[in-house]
């Protein structure tokens, strides 16, 4: 039997490597499900601002929407309207809604004048960008419906619009959620409503 000389006590360079060996085999498994687990959370959580954000944006619209006194432009990817932009307003705006490239924005464009003859000089319009990672595809931003819940085509006039569909769909990183993240909401124009 060997003894070893207390001076000489510790570990041979072949355990040191067996000791290496059987830690790496171990915290591969374990860094490779770290990882993969930190990617799915990271994924999770993108997908759920965005779904958030998607949800306070298209309710900010569809209150705006709401209370419109008129509807002056309605295609596929603008929306033109008069209507209160803010609950502090006291006077009726300008407000345009519009795509530019992968751009949601606001137009808000404030009275001049005295009421009724109020005049909305377009050099005033304040410009907001609200998203700039929409992902519509072939799907427009409106769609139009008229009293009797009927979508309009084309050819309508703004007068006809009593519903207005919103379609937002939004990935702010395609790597991390592949799929853009929709969302449709429908609102009616409580005061352009003929069926009171």
């Amino acid at each position: 039997m060997l003894h070893r000389n207390p001076s000489q006590a510790g570990y041979t360079l072949i355990e040191l490597l067996v000791v290496i060996v059987i830690t790496g085999a171990i915290s591969i498994p374990l860094t490779t499900f770290a990882i993969k687990g930190l990617t799915s959370y990271t994924f999770l959580e993108a997908q759920s601002n965005t779904s958030l954000e998607l949800n306070i944006l298209a309710d900010r619209i569809a209150k705006v929407v709401r209370g419109a006194t008129s509807v002056d432009t309605a295609q596929a990817n603008t929306l033109i309207i008069y209507g209160y932009f803010s609950p502090q307003d006291t006077t009726i705006k300008k407000i345009r809604y519009f795509i530019s490239g992968t751009n949601l924005n606001i137009g808000v464009t404030p009275p001049t004048g005295t009421a009724p003859n109020y005049t909305y000089d377009p050099a005033n319009e304040v410009v907001t960008t609200t998203r700039i990672d929409l992902v519509m595809g072939s799907n427009p931003l409106f769609t139009y419906y008229d009293d009797a819940g009927n979508q309009l085509s084309n050819a309508f006039a703004t007068s006809q619009v009593k519903d207005i569909g919103i379609y937002l769909a939004a990935n702010p990183n395609a790597k991390q959620v592949p799929v853009p993240i929709s969302l449709t909401t429908r609102v009616t124009l409580r005061n352009l409503k003929t069926n009171l």
